[in-house]
């Protein structure tokens, strides 16, 4: 499965663990490439400014950042045209 680009940009510049130039494999936690709870709320405003989505405060869960797959499914419902390109595929 491929990453989409966007989300791999904005991910690999909070995964400490990531070594340059590997891949991201989109079921891999978060904390695992080194992604901690600070980090998930500058991804949030990362993740918002990029797709130009607001993620509800509620959603913010343990759950919904988990993985990059999960990151994913939540942007693809705030926004379902991303659902409909290429990389819905994760």
């Amino acid at each position: 499965m491929l990453l989409d680009l966007d989300l791999e940009r904005v991910l690999r510049t909070h995964s400490r663990f990531l070594s340059p130039g590997t891949d991201i494999d989109p079921d891999l936690s978060l904390a695992s490439l080194g992604v901690d709870s600070l980090d998930i709320i500058e991804l949030v405003v990362q993740l918002e400014g990029q797709f130009d989505v607001e993620i509800p405060p509620d959603r913010v869960t343990p759950e919904t950042f988990a993985t990059p797959a999960s990151i994913w499914r939540l942007l693809c419902e705030l926004d379902p045209e991303l659902a409909m390109s290429e990389s819905s595929r994760l």
